[in-house]
């Protein structure tokens, strides 16, 4: 019997030195695959937030780049200039993907994973113009779909938003469709998006270009290193374990509703806020330091403007009572936060947003609000303090329950099975 050749996997993740999922992703997804039995190479535009433990051979940008020397620098120094950031992360995406094209050449990987293919969704299909038979396994979160370019009254506000609402054009531009259709003709893609309304989204881009080869794939989630005590954790913070405290975690984004959290909690005077995530483009969005001024609540929040590495995470997780995960009524995308408050089993208060709706009530992980209404995050809230603790007991095994049918381990398996697919798809 011939024994399976082990498959050769080039995840590729350009953005893993920014916050939010990337450096997380770029970490324990990685390692997943290869536990799974894969062998993979990481591939960054130059490293891992704050130089996360990466368990697999990795890589940057640098590292094999001559002629684009220029061009690397040039995306470090634009990306300190946080209104046009999106050039910076052009120059990213497109430097760590013409470098996954060449490695794959030279080495021979069977499929290049390229985690979030977003925002410059056309980009893998101009660079695979030139080339035949490539393969590339490409997530979506969604945020080309369901973004919108900024209204002009907000714009007349900002005019830094002329160039926002230029790029979130151009990467939608139908110009790019006859690029999609030669790209594939030649080469086999795969898309995951990571929920069903994104999915059916994606297959109608621009006429149904990508119909066929959009799959869903769930996020997975890793197990916890540590448990912290909720006594420790608080102290951590200088929080009264006498009072209930509520998370808000994660950078914040355009789909993210911070305000309301405020809104709702200045009429709670025993209610505690704890904020941890830094912004990632500061876009006429409002920060968690203005708003605690804004609403008179310096007395109980704590603010953590910045971004929460791995290993502090724990804590704020465990000084939680509850998480709460407030997005726009227009916000679609899988809720990520979802997963990390599960995997430390801290129950949530979340907004009524499509998948996160179904997912909390399916494994009645927590309460639920009508999302932007602050007088139903309010009422929702004074439901989750009033109710038994053997109430919260039973989210909190909800929540394990979802961290273990969501694991990584699945995850994994899911991704060999696609991988498959793509393998054995001939166009």
């Amino acid at each position: 019997m011939v024994a399976k050749k082990r498959l050769k996997i080039l995840y590729v993740c350009p953005f893993a030195h920014y916050t939010g999922h990337f450096s997380w992703a770029a970490v324990h997804e990685t390692q997943a695959l290869v536990q799974a039995g894969a062998e993979v190479n990481l591939l960054t535009f130059c490293g891992v937030t704050d130089k996360a433990k990466v368990e697999v051979r990795q890589s940057t940008v640098r590292d094999h780049t001559k002629l684009g020397i220029p061009l690397y620098h040039l995306a470090n120094f634009v990306r300190r200039w946080k209104g046009i950031g999106f050039v910076a992360m052009f120059l990213e995406a497109f430097l760590t993907q013409s470098t996954a094209i060449r490695l794959k050449r030279e080495r021979g990987y069977d499929i290049i994973h390229l985690r979030d293919g977003e925002p410059f969704i056309f980009l893998p299909h101009l660079l695979s113009l030139c080339h035949k038979d490539y393969r590339w396994f490409i997530s979506l979160t969604g945020s080309n779909f369901v973004n919108s370019p900024p209204q002009l009254a907000d714009i007349k506000r900002n005019f830094r938003l002329v160039l926002f609402a230029l790029y979130i054009k151009s990467i939608n531009c139908i110009w790019w469709k006859p690029v999609y259709r030669k790209s594939l003709a030649k080469n086999r893609f795969l898309f995951l998006t990571q929920n069903e309304t994104i999915k059916r989204i994606c297959e109608s881009y621009m006429g149904g270009i990508l119909s066929g080869k959009v799959l869903c794939l769930s996020l997975g989630v890793n197990e916890v290193d540590e448990v912290i005590s909720e006594e420790k954790a608080r102290r951590y913070f200088g929080l009264p374990m006498d009072r209930s405290v509520l998370l808000s975690f994660g950078f914040l984004h355009a789909g993210k509703d911070v305000e309301v959290i405020f809104r709702a909690l200045k009429d709670i005077p025993d209610v505690y806020l704890l904020h941890g995530g830094d912004q990632m483009f500061r876009l006429n969005l409002p920060d968690s330091v203005s708003l605690v001024e804004k609403y008179n609540m310096l007395d109980r929040t704590i603010i953590k403007d910045h971004y929460i590495p791995e290993d502090e995470k724990p804590y704020y997780f465990y000084a939680a009572d509850a998480v709460i995960l407030s997005y726009t009524r227009q916000f679609l995308s899988t809720t990520s936060l979802l997963w990390q408050a599960c995997r430390f089993g801290t129950p949530v208060i979340a907004s009524d947003n499509g998948q996160l709706k179904e997912l909390v009530e399916t494994f009645q992980t927590g309460l639920l609000f009508k999302a932007q209404d602050a007088d139903s995050l309010r009422e929702a809230i004074i439901r989750f303090v009033n109710l038994k603790p053997s109430e919260i007991k039973k989210m909190r095994d909800n929540c394990r329950k979802f961290a273990s049918q969501f694991s990584l381990k699945n995850w994994a398996h899911k991704c060999f099975e696609m991988y498959d697919k793509l393998l054995a798809d001939k166009g």
